[in-house]
């Protein structure tokens, strides 16, 4: 994991569950912090492959979320039928199940995930992410091994990307959009595809326009809840940095970013009316 930039108690964590796996664990940590890569690399180490070589590993299997869509009970089935196969060796772990995003998991399919965590198949580790592990049924949590990822410190975070050669303006610039998450930040100055990259892209346009063309995204993200969900995060990851230096003017205007996607995403949560919610938000960038 020498290759990775984490907080020293995430390492430590990560290095404990290596040296003895528990057959399921989550690993937890809000968007773009960087969990898919923490949870390949943790079945990478566990399996004792190469890097990246888990891509090739035939006795794994991976269940996500589309586009934020609730994962039901159908994907949990399959997952039983892949593990009733059985798996040639007899080494301590052959097989890997990985859960991408977790807390997307119905009711319905957390329960029928049960009996595997309960009874896991001999050589078998699942390893879980989460944005908020109380999206988890108690039960799921108690029969599970928790990983938290913690941010690791400014000074960190870009001495790693300066030491990959990536321009120090641009490192900057993908720090405060994302707050200093290590996943999005990545993806950003690699212009790979991340779930919160249309949401930072939306963000930096909403900062730039008049409160007229702001209104004109409203339907947009009313019938997106994800991206519009997304963008609010990230509005407020970004005035969150940006009020740590910024000063007078500037600073009213981060603190007025700050309140109102606060509020929006308050009420984006209670159900209520998404186009009121956004057009609140647009009249007060």
């Amino acid at each position: 994991m020498k290759d990775l930039v984490l907080h020293p108690l995430t390492r430590q964590q990560l290095q404990s569950y290596v040296t003895s796996p528990s057959h399921a664990t989550v690993v937890v940590g809000p968007s773009g912090s960087g969990k898919r890569t923490l949870a390949t690399k943790l079945a990478e180490l566990v399996l004792q492959l190469p890097a990246d070589g888990l891509s090739d590993y035939p006795y794994k299997a991976v269940i996500s979320s589309e586009e934020g869509k609730a994962i039901g009970i159908e994907a949990v089935r399959q997952l039983e039928h892949f593990l009733s196969l059985k798996v040639p060796g007899d080494g301590e772990t052959n097989r890997i199940v990985i859960i991408e995003d977790a807390h997307l998991l119905t009711t319905e399919a957390q329960n029928a995930l049960l009996k595997t965590l309960e009874e896991p198949p001999a050589g078998t580790l699942v390893i879980m992410s989460a944005n908020n592990e109380q999206a988890l049924l108690p039960t799921i949590r108690s029969r599970a091994q928790s990983i938290q990822i913690k941010k690791p410190d400014e000074v960190s975070v870009l001495t790693y990307f300066q030491g990959r050669d990536f321009d120090a303006a641009d490192i900057k610039k993908a720090y405060a959009i994302s707050a200093g998450l290590v996943g999005l930040m990545n993806s950003l100055l690699e212009n790979e595809e991340h779930p919160l990259t249309r949401a930072t892209e939306m963000a930096r346009q909403l900062l730039s326009q008049s409160a007229y063309e702001r209104l004109l995204n409203v339907d947009q993200l009313s019938k997106d809840r994800e991206l519009a969900t997304n963008t609010m995060s990230i509005l407020q990851q970004m005035a969150h940095v940006s009020l740590q230096t910024a000063d007078g003017k500037a600073a009213d205007k981060w603190q007025a970013v700050m309140a109102a996607s606060y509020q929006c995403s308050q009420d984006l949560a209670s159900s209520a009316n998404p186009k009121l919610a956004l057009t609140q938000l647009m009249l007060h960038l």
